[in-house]
Parts: C-alpha cells; structure tokens; sequence
C-alpha cells in the first residue's frame, strides 16, 4: 500500500510539472556544478540553497529541511520548505538529486508548489524512485519559479 501511494505521488508530481511546462512564460535556472548548492546529509543537516552567479534569488526560496532514506523501500528523498521571497504569488518547481558517499549521481527527484503568495512557506517533497544502499546526500540542483497566473 506505502509502495503504491509513492508511485502515486511521483506520477502526480511528475504530470504537474509537464503541465506547468507547457507554460511559455515559464523560466528556468539550472545549476549543475556541486559548488553551487550545498548538500543535505541523511543525517538531517538543512542546507539552504546558495546563489550562483546568476541566478537571482531564486534557490534562496528553496531550503533542504530533511534528506532521508526509506527504510523499506530504500528510496531516497528530500523534504523542502520553499518560500516565496518574490513580490508576487508565484509556482515553483524544484529538481533535487540523490548523491552516494562518493558524490555520484544515484537518482533524482522533483517538487512543485503553486499559488505561493509573498512571504508565503510550503513544504514540499522531492522523491527519488531508485535504490540507495548507504550514506545519501541531497542537493537542489534546479529552481524554477515564475508568477502565478
């Protein structure tokens, strides 16, 4: 049942963001290097995200509140306070990927929240979909946000 409910929320997180691409207004900011955006552990230490040259205050919004593994399932995933810092309602969407010991990328996993009014907080989700057998960190490595309509 667990099982089931997960793979529910990743097709309705990953359908939420196809539709939410489709919006010609839409922006994004990539940052790929590991420099860019500290890590969580699993351990559950937060990591606010940094600003790359760049890339506004964007990854300020997106905080990395808890970086866990699934006891079960070993899945990875990564709990996410977003908050909107902007003068307007805003949608985001947030790409965290899922890092072994040795910084490989082992998966990945989106977050989304819209109708974020100023000021506002929402904690969101990221879930990675693939096995993580030992020490896991999190990282934000993408946040794109753009006015509500």
């Amino acid at each position: 049942m667990r099982t089931r409910a997960i793979i529910l929320t990743v097709a309705a997180t990953t359908a939420v963001l196809g539709l939410a691409a489709c919006d010609p207004a839409a922006t994004s900011t990539s940052t790929s290097t590991a420099a860019a955006v500290p890590a969580a552990t699993e351990a559950g230490g937060a990591a606010p995200a940094a600003v790359a040259a760049g890339d506004g205050d964007k990854l300020m919004d997106v905080e990395i509140t808890k970086c866990t593994v699934d006891a079960t399932l070993k899945w990875p995933s990564a709990e996410l306070k977003i908050t909107n810092h902007s003068s307007k309602s805003s949608n985001y969407m947030v790409q965290v990927e899922f890092l072994d010991e040795a910084g490989t990328r082992i998966g990945e996993g989106m977050a989304a929240t819209n109708g974020l009014a100023p000021g506002q907080a929402s904690v969101q989700k990221a879930q990675g979909a693939t096995e993580s057998r030992g020490k896991t960190s999190c990282k934000v490595i993408d946040v794109t946000r753009y006015a509500a309509p």
